[in-house]
C-alpha cells in the first residue's frame, strides 16, 4: 500500500506538470497565430481574455491524454532510471502491480474527464466560438434573425415549409405542412401561422386536405396541434460544432437525421470519439507503464522526445480512423475506436514482453 501511494504520488506529480506545461504551450501557440485577428477586428481586451479563459477547458480535454502518457513515462521511467523498479522487483513486487495501480488511477480520472466533457467542455465552446464568430469573423447570430422561406423534413415523408420564421417570438407564418407517399401528396396542411406555447407548436386558421385517389377533402380549423416533434432552435439556420454539443444533444441531433431518412455516419463517429477519447488514458497507460519500464541511459529529453512521439502515433491514428469513417469506409464505432484497439494490442504486447 505504500509503494501504491508513492507510485501514484509521483504519476500525480507529473501529471500536473505535464498538464500545466501542455496547457502554456497552447495559450502561447494560438495567441501567436490569431491575436492579430482579434486587433484588427476592434476585439475588446477583455473579450479576448474571455475568449481564453474559455478556451481553458477545451485544451484541458484535448492533452488530457498526451498529460496521462507523459505522466506514465516519467513516472515509471524514473523509477527505473534509479533502480527503484528493480529493488521493488526484486523484493518480490512485480510490474503488473504498478501497473493495475496506474489503470485504476487512469480509469477514475477518464470517467473524470468525461463528465468535463459533457458538461462544462460544450458550454464554454459555445460561448468562445461566438466570440469568435460574431467579433472576429463578423457573422451575425442566426439565431436571433427572421429566416424567410424555411424548408424542413421533420419526418420520414413529412416536410414543412415556411414563408417567415421569427425567432424572437416562435412565430412562424405561412404555414405549409406535407404528408407525402410514394412521391406523392396524401395530405396538405395550410396555416396562417404557426407559434409554440412552450411544449407544442399550434397552427391559427388551418386548413386540412387530403388527397383521395379522385377526390379532394378539406377541413377548416381555427386551432390545430399537429405532431411536428421539432424544437424552436431547429427551425433556425445555425451551423454549430460536435465539440459545441453533449452527447445527449448530438444523439437527437443524429436521431433526428436518421428519421427523417438522410445518412448520420459523420455523427456517429463523433458520438463514439466522445467516449473513446476521455477512456484513451487507460490504452496510453497499458502503453506507457512497458515502454518506460526497459532501463535507458538516455535522459530526460529521450523521454520527452518518445512520448510526444507516440502521442502524434497516436493521434494520428484517431484522426485517420474519423477521416475514414466520415467517409463511410469504416464503421463509425471501429473509425473512433481505432486508435485505441490498435494501441491496446500493441500495449498488451510490449507488456508480455516487458522485464517482470
Amino acid at each position: 500500500m505504500i509503494i501504491d501511494r508513492y507510485v501514484a504520488k509521483r504519476f500525480f506529480q507529473f501529471f500536473m506538470l505535464a498538464t500545466i506545461a501542455s496547457l502554456a504551450i497552447y495559450l502561447v501557440v494560438d495567441p501567436v497565430e490569431n491575436l492579430d485577428k482579434f486587433l484588427d477586428k476592434g476585439v475588446s481586451k477583455k473579450d479576448i481574455v474571455r475568449y481564453y479563459i474559455l478556451y481553458v477547458p477545451y485544451i484541458l480535454y484535448l492533452v488530457y491524454p498526451v498529460a496521462m502518457l507523459l505522466a506514465t513515462m516519467f513516472c515509471i521511467g524514473g523509477l527505473t532510471s534509479l533502480n527503484e523498479l528493480l529493488a521493488m522487483t526484486a523484493s518480490g513486487i512485480p510490474l503488473h502491480r504498478h501497473l493495475f495501480t496506474l489503470i485504476f488511477i487512469s480509469f477514475i480520472m477518464s470517467m473524470g474527464a468525461y463528465y468535463f466533457g459533457e458538461n462544462i467542455v460544450p458550454y464554454t465552446n459555445k460561448e468562445r466560438l461566438a466570440i469568435w464568430r460574431h467579433q472576429v469573423k463578423g457573422k451575425q447570430d442566426w439565431r436571433m434573425l427572421d429566416q424567410g422561406q424555411v424548408y424542413l423534413q421533420v419526418g420520414r415523408g413529412e416536410v414543412l415549409h415556411l414563408d417567415l420564421y421569427q425567432p424572437k417570438t416562435l412565430i412562424g407564418y405561412g404555414v405549409d405542412l406535407y404528408y407525402l407517399e410514394n412521391s406523392r401528396i396524401k395530405k396538405r396542411i395550410s396555416a396562417k401561422s404557426m407559434s409554440w406555447d412552450g411544449t407544442e407548436w399550434i397552427f391559427r386558421d388551418t386548413y386540412l386536405r387530403t388527397f383521395e385517389t379522385d377526390d379532394e377533402v378539406v377541413e377548416f380549423s381555427e386551432r390545430y396541434s399537429p405532431e411536428l416533434g421539432i424544437a424552436p432552435e431547429q427551425l433556425v439556420e445555425l451551423k454549430i460544432e460536435p465539440e459545441e454539443m453533449g452527447l445527449r444533444e448530438l444523439r437527437n441531433f443524429v436521431d433526428r437525421i436518421i428519421e427523417t431518412g438522410g445518412r448520420a455516419d459523420r455523427w456517429i463517429v463523433d458520438i463514439h470519439s466522445k467516449v473513446a477519447l476521455p477512456f484513451a488514458a487507460c490504452i496510453i497507460v497499458l502503453f506507457g507503464v512497458p515502454v518506460s519500464a526497459v532501463r535507458r541511459r538516455s535522459g530526460v529529453i529521450f523521454g520527452v522526445t518518445i512520448s510526444l512521439l507516440i502521442s502524434f502515433l497516436y493521434f494520428g491514428m484517431m484522426q485517420a480512423g474519423k477521416v475514414l469513417g466520415y467517409k463511410e469506409l469504416i464503421d463509425p464505432w471501429l473509425a473512433a475506436w481505432m486508435g485505441n484497439i490498435i494501441f491496446f494490442i500493441v500495449g498488451f504486447f510490449l507488456y508480455l514482453r516487458a522485464p517482470k
